[in-house]
């Protein structure tokens, strides 16, 4: 009997030992085995994830962009579980991707323009950032960027980069010519006497003073420095007509076409190549207005140049300043994931790359831009037209505007009406597009 009631005790004994140990956290049968030792019989090592594949929806072809190739061999270091694979869009970007949105191909990540952010926003086609961006992000903007991301207040849109207008010398033309390069305090007339005297020869000898592609961003670069705009304030009308400022541009930019004749005509630009630049490059083209990004195309084709800011006006110098952009679409499948790409590609790493290889500036001051102003004498006037530029005007039907407005600037380009005939057709035909 004694053995008996010996042996039950030895028992609960040996039970309560056992569950004393699971209530103090003693490792399960399952645990893993200690490092060195095999696993279980049977069992297989667990295989890593595969990671996600995001899609970057781009104008530009990543194979032929290197800071874009960095940034994603970057990205993909520090992010392992998330691979990133460019599409490109060469043409007609806005209206395709909208067209692509709307049919329910639906990117991760998307470049955008400024100025087609509102109609993409508004149209509820894009993710509100507000929730995701940081408060030291949004605060480290650069005033000139802060518009371009938000509309109604809300942030639709996070900077890939920002391109402050400068304008461009040809210093062999100088050289060639026996003109000295000019201060960087010089006058806009300073600018067309110099345009005068670049200008000369015919046919295959001909060369120029100054050119500008008809595009709608080069053109208010120069309404800007005159101190022009190109809508009222509430956006449902264009100044062409009553704005001052805006006026004198106008006339401005008409005169170096058909007064001084000192600009090539879109057809005889054409002969150099499709590149806005390509007659600058030719050495054809002697001044020219362009952005941190033209330094790389001039860089590449070895042509010799220096910058210097826009020339003054009244006093003072103004410029524009354009701002391209990384959104994510409203209905993105992993919109977490998604930011994570957007942060480091508008964030420190992925702008300090841009810096660093010329294709855009900084449009934070987190990105530090000393090593970049210590490269060259002229750098530091595209990091001081940050805090002075103002930004590209959008608008919710600009695109449908500025397609009007290329069209009427070829007709005063052309000298087939005056300034004042080109703002009043101007103005009348942007009444109903903008105030739709």
């Amino acid at each position: 009997m004694k053995k008996s009631i010996s042996k039950v005790l030895s028992l609960v004994l040996a039970l309560a030992f056992v569950f004393s140990l699971a209530a103090c956290g003693g490792a399960p049968s399952s645990a893993p085995a200690a490092s060195g030792s095999a696993p279980a019989s049977g069992s297989e090592p667990t295989a890593p994830a595969d990671p996600t594949t995001l899609k970057v929806y781009t104008w530009w072809d990543v194979t032929k962009f290197e800071h874009l190739q960095k940034m994603q061999q970057d990205f993909e270091a520090a992010n392992p579980d998330i691979k990133l694979e460019f599409v490109t869009i060469p043409s007609k970007y806005a209206d395709t991707m909208v067209t692509k949105l709307a049919g329910g191909e639906i990117p991760d990540v998307m470049m955008l323009a400024m100025d087609q952010v509102p109609r993409y926003a508004l149209n509820g086609m894009l993710l509100p950032l507000d929730d995701l961006a940081s408060q030291e992000y949004k605060d480290a903007l650069y005033p000139v960027v802060k518009d371009a991301l938000t509309v109604n207040g809300t942030m639709y849109a996070a900077a890939r980069d920002v391109t402050p207008k400068v304008m461009y010398l040809n210093t062999k033309m100088f050289e060639d010519a026996g003109i000295e390069i000019p201060a960087d305090t010089w006058t806009m007339d300073e600018f067309v006497e110099i345009a005068k005297q670049l200008t000369k020869g015919s046919g295959a000898d001909a060369q120029w003073g100054y050119y500008w592609k008809n595009y709608t961003d080069q053109t208010f670069a120069m309404i800007a420095a005159f101190g022009g705009e190109l809508y009222s304030e509430d956006g449902k009308a264009s100044v062409l007509s009553t704005d001052e400022n805006t006026q004198k541009a106008v006339q401005f930019m008409y005169d170096l076409y058909n007064t001084y004749k000192v600009c090539p005509s879109a057809t005889q630009a054409a002969q150099f190549g499709d590149s806005e630049f390509a007659p600058f490059m030719a050495n054809k083209v002697a001044m020219q207005i362009g952005a941190l990004s033209t330094a790389s195309t001039f860089d590449a084709n070895g042509t010799e140049y220096t910058v210097l800011p826009m020339p003054y006006v009244d006093g003072v110098s103004k410029t524009s300043s354009f701002v391209n952009t990384w959104v994510i679409p409203k209905t993105a499948r992993n919109p977490e994931l998604s930011w994570r790409v957007v942060e480091f590609l508008s964030g420190k790493e992925g702008q300090q790359i841009a810096l660093d290889m010329n294709y855009g500036l900084p449009a934070s001051t987190m990105v530090d831009t000393t090593e970049f102003e210590a490269k060259t004498p002229y750098n530091k006037y595209f990091v001081q037209a940050l805090e002075t530029a103002v930004p590209y005007p959008t608008n919710l039907n600009g695109s449908e505007f500025q397609n009007m407005f290329q069209k009427e600037c070829e007709s005063l380009w052309a000298g087939a009406v005056s300034p004042e005939e080109f703002a009043q057709r101007v103005d009348e035909q942007a009444a109903p597009i903008l105030s739709k």
